[in-house]
């Protein structure tokens, strides 16, 4: 879908049946890109637990035509301390080939609309520093960049820095 095409889409919550189709869209960018420091493919069974460790609070949400998921996110807990209990670290992700048309906008916005709703007070993202396609997304929403972790990440035969984008709710 050219960013030009206009499609209905819709952003639901993710179900079990979704799992293969973002299973593959992050698969894709742990294997060739940078957009997350994970290396490792996930497998079936590892992508139903990660489905299964999203409760109530923590969304997973797809934009999806009607047969194809163009795009998911996800809300996590940002630390496991009962103090972090109201902060969520965000991700999104879009297939290739259907960037640039506004669907990683649709799921942020979603996932903020989500995490007040459920009362969290701040949302945090840890973007790759290269992947500036997510550093704008996240900055056109409002988010500002608090910190900078230097070379904390080896993929690719090269280091990656992270920076640290956040959202007060």
């Amino acid at each position: 879908m050219p960013p030009d095409t206009l499609v209905a889409v819709t952003v639901r919550d993710a179900t079990e049946a979704d799992l293969p189709q973002i299973t593959a869209i992050w698969n894709h960018e742990v294997l060739w890109t940078d957009a997350t420091t994970d290396t490792e493919p996930r497998d079936p069974g590892a992508q139903r637990e990660w489905f299964a460790r999203h409760p109530a609070g923590y969304p997973i949400v797809v934009a999806v035509t009607a047969a194809e998921v163009l795009a998911f996110g996800a809300l996590a807990p940002y630390r496991p301390k009962p103090a972090f209990a109201r902060t969520v670290e965000d991700s999104v992700y879009v297939k290739r080939g259907h960037r640039g048309a506004g669907l990683g906008d649709l799921i942020l916005a979603e996932l903020i609309r989500r995490a007040r709703a459920h009362g969290h007070h701040s949302m945090l993202a840890r973007i790759t520093s290269a992947n500036t396609a997510s550093l704008r997304l996240h900055a056109r929403h409002g988010f500002v960049v608090v910190g900078v972790e230097w070379e904390v990440a080896w993929k690719h035969n090269r280091w990656l820095d992270v920076t640290i984008v956040q959202l007060r709710l």
